[in-house]
């Protein structure tokens, strides 16, 4: 996880990787749009299954799924965890107390502590939405060169400064990996052992002993960084961006793609000036009840 190779992009002769950066910005937008548009379960996790399956296209490595999974994991159970807890809708079932309403101090002050079933499905919804852009989003920065990233967003009449920002923020996350790394085996050599036992205030201690040395060096490294791109001329005007032209039938399954997404987002409209009384489309009363139950 600390190796900074496993965060940079690296070529290959995979589908994923012959893509255009064009195409692959445009299918993430669709699969964003998709995750936040799609309410059921089963679709949600038709598309989780997909964006994994890009994945296993595009051949990431063992370090690289173990880096995904743990991600996914942390997202889920956080996200499913926080919404059984403090699930406020109207119904709610509770399958668990945690902490009785008549125990002293917290039971009191917060009327207890429960774990409500509906709070569950309902984080489930919202990690799978989740784990669909976290998936997706890595896929790009592992299979694109930023520098293709740079001159896509250039070409799209992004500013130059908020673009030359987004990517250098992108491959200044690999080297925060590695300061990471380089810190903790400092720590070690010195006989320090971050999991020694499981005391929370051996844990903050811990923080602070990892956390100083790691923003010192990032920001040392990010003052270096700013002066030699003011030595550079950044934001200078007049520059210019060549990009290969993209391929017709990359661009033909884009534009396929946005018509399905404007034709879901049409239906979608439709479905609730009906539902609300605003208007009344019986022709597309069994299209909507077929939505409903896979939607």
């Amino acid at each position: 996880m600390y190796n900074r190779q496993v965060w940079e992009a690296t070529p290959a002769d995979t589908p994923v990787h012959r893509l255009d950066v064009r195409t692959k910005l445009v299918l993430l937008a669709a699969m964003v749009v998709f995750a936040v548009g799609l309410e059921g379960q089963r679709p949600l996790f038709l598309f989780f299954l997909v964006a994994l399956g890009f994945h296993g296209v595009a051949r990431s490595s063992v370090e690289r799924w173990k880096v995904l999974i743990i991600f996914l994991l942390v997202g889920i159970w956080g996200a499913m965890l926080s919404q059984a807890l403090f699930y406020n809708q109207e119904p709610r079932t509770i399958i668990a107390c945690l902490v009785s309403p008549v125990a002293p101090w917290i039971g009191e002050l917060t009327g207890g502590v429960f774990v409500y079933r509906e709070g569950l499905e309902h984080g489930a919804v919202q990690a799978l939405r989740s784990g669909i852009m976290l998936a997706c989003g890595l896929l790009i920065c592992w299979t694109t060169d930023p520098r293709q990233l740079l001159q896509c967003f250039l070409q799209w009449k992004m500013p130059y400064e908020i673009a030359f920002m987004l990517i250098t923020s992108l491959r200044f996350l690999p080297v925060v990996f590695q300061e990471t790394a380089v810190v903790l085996t400092a720590q070690r050599l010195r006989g320090f052992e971050p999991i020694r036992s499981f005391s929370p205030v051996r844990w903050i201690r811990t923080a602070f002993y990892v956390l100083f040395p790691i923003l010192a060096r990032a920001l040392r490294r990010a003052a270096t960084l700013a002066l030699s791109v003011e030595s550079r001329g950044f934001g200078r005007r007049g520059s210019q961006t060549y990009m290969e032209q993209w391929p017709l039938v990359e661009r033909g399954a884009c534009m396929v793609v946005f018509a399905g997404i404007s034709a879901g987002a049409a239906l979608k409209i439709l479905y609730s000036l009906q539902f609300n009384g605003i208007a009344y489309f019986p022709d597309l009363r069994n299209v909507y009840d077929f939505m409903a139950v896979w939607l």
